[in-house]
């Protein structure tokens, strides 16, 4: 692996090294993903990763910003979107949310990692906080939708208790898909994950 990046064009020689410090945290956990280790892997200098993050602790802030965005950009372009019914939009996003890159092994690694940082990394505790109440009224904004479109009008309170419920199942799931890492039960848990919004909501996705 090493030298894998040493002539990428400079304009993404910094997400390269974002890239190489997940392979070594995946590899190595983060007290041992050093500057150096993380050198050794993209094949460059350690001046040159100090020139574009100054420091490790903001390579693993980097790091961990790369890892949400990997699990999450998914699901968060089918809640952004206007493609289709409210319906329609709530099983896509189910089913992303569970399945393709997010499910594999390596992101519950890489996610389980940052997880244990919360308590020693105020910065990525802080980052954690935003990125999930982002989701979360996002995934509000949805299920606002389809009660509007089956006629119903919840209180903003129950629509946000809703979205805390529901990404509560979709954590769990998500959780059981990554374990598997014959991804042979991915399918079952996008199931279960539709099946489970459809009990709670009392709404038919399918």
């Amino acid at each position: 692996m090493s030298g894998l990046y040493r002539h990428a064009p400079e304009g993404d020689r910094r997400q390269e090294l974002i890239e190489a410090t997940l392979e070594c945290i995946a590899e190595l956990g983060i007290q041992s993903t050093t500057v150096r280790a993380v050198a050794a892997k993209a094949g460059v200098s350690n001046g040159l990763i100090r020139h574009h993050f100054e420091n490790k602790a903001n390579l693993i802030v980097a790091a961990y910003r790369r890892t949400m965005e990997l699990i999450t950009e998914a699901a968060l372009e089918v809640l952004a979107s206007k493609e289709g019914t409210p319906h329609q939009r709530l099983n896509r996003f189910v089913r992303v949310a569970l399945g393709g890159q997010a499910s594999e092994y390596r992101m519950i690694s890489l996610w389980a990692t940052f997880i244990s940082q919360i308590g020693v990394n105020p910065v990525i505790a802080s980052l954690r906080s935003e990125e999930y109440l982002s989701f979360r009224r996002a995934t509000e904004a949805l299920i606002a939708e389809v009660f509007a479109a089956e006629g119903r009008n919840p209180s903003t309170e129950e629509v946000e208790k809703m979205a805390i419920v529901a990404n509560a199942v979709l954590d769990g799931l998500w959780i059981e898909a990554c374990l598997d890492e014959s991804g042979k039960t991915v399918e079952q848990m996008i199931d279960l994950g539709i099946s489970s919004f459809e009990t709670l909501m009392n709404v038919k996705l399918t």
